[in-house]
């Protein structure tokens, strides 16, 4: 009985540790090759080398038993660019949808850009800050438009633990429908409190996690509801119970 929280304890810090060595190894890559051009070869390239590097980061804290992630519906995932919308309940959900997809772009906080684990290594992957406004949307959008899958959290920050959901800001609609590309629904679960908001990432949290990021409905943009209650529709699914799902579809979340 002893040995175990002991046991948790030393391979949870030292985890994160590794996280924390890993993270400095891109943004220093990131840092000596700052005098290539931003191209989009430039770009896919540090995507792919921050998939690698989370995907590693996974099957390592699956292997010490820490994480446990679920993957439902990804067998039938929709080819070409399109925005992926998620619920997020933790720090960690990034890392585990980015673990799983190798050219992906993600929206972060503009401190984001001053975090040296994070921050010279997001921006060569071209990720893009969420203080941009419209400009954004015009570059989230172009992204989008090139093959990318966008990824983005509604809520703008993490679901406070307690609470089912926070309300939705609409840009996510603007950025699909700009780039004229359907919205991937993505529900995330898990049974820990890993990195939930309002806890210091230093405590240790309940383990083992085990995390569900599951597929659901593919949402067509090129349709006549307006993005306000596009955006209440997909709020109102996720606030829903989770469905059981099989792979990812295309369908309305309004079916007659």
């Amino acid at each position: 009985m002893f040995i175990r929280p002991v046991y948790q304890l030393l391979t949870y810090y030292f985890t994160l540790l590794v996280f924390g060595v890993c993270g400095l190894e891109v943004s220093l890559l990131s840092l000596l090759t700052g005098w290539l051009p931003a191209t989009e070869r430039t770009e896919r390239f540090f995507q792919r080398l921050i998939h690698r590097h989370l995907a590693l980061f996974h099957r390592w804290a699956g292997f010490a038993g820490l994480i446990h992630v679920r993957y439902r519906g990804f067998e039938r995932w929709p080819r070409g660019g399109l925005v992926l919308v998620a619920n997020h309940p933790a720090l960690i959900d990034i890392t585990c949808l980015l673990a799983r997809m190798p050219e992906a772009v993600c929206i972060f906080k503009p401190a984001i850009r001053r975090n040296p684990v994070l921050g010279a290594a997001a921006r060569r992957a071209g990720y893009l800050g969420n203080d941009g406004g419209l400009e954004l949307v015009r570059h989230a959008a172009e992204k989008v438009a090139d093959g990318h899958t966008m990824v983005i959290f509604p809520e703008g920050t993490r679901t406070p633990p307690g609470t089912t959901l926070l309300p939705f800001k609409r840009g996510f609609v603007l950025i699909a429908r700009r780039a004229q590309v359907p919205i991937q629904l993505v529900r995330i679960t898990t049974d820990s409190n890993v990195l939930t908001k309002g806890r210091a990432w230093w405590r240790l949290p309940r383990l083992p996690a085990h995390i569900e990021v599951a597929v659901g409905p593919l949402i067509p943009t090129n349709t006549a509801v307006n993005p306000t209650e596009l955006t209440a529709e997909i709020e109102a699914w996720f606030r829903a119970p989770a469905p059981e799902v099989s792979g990812a579809t295309t369908c309305s979340l309004n079916p007659p």
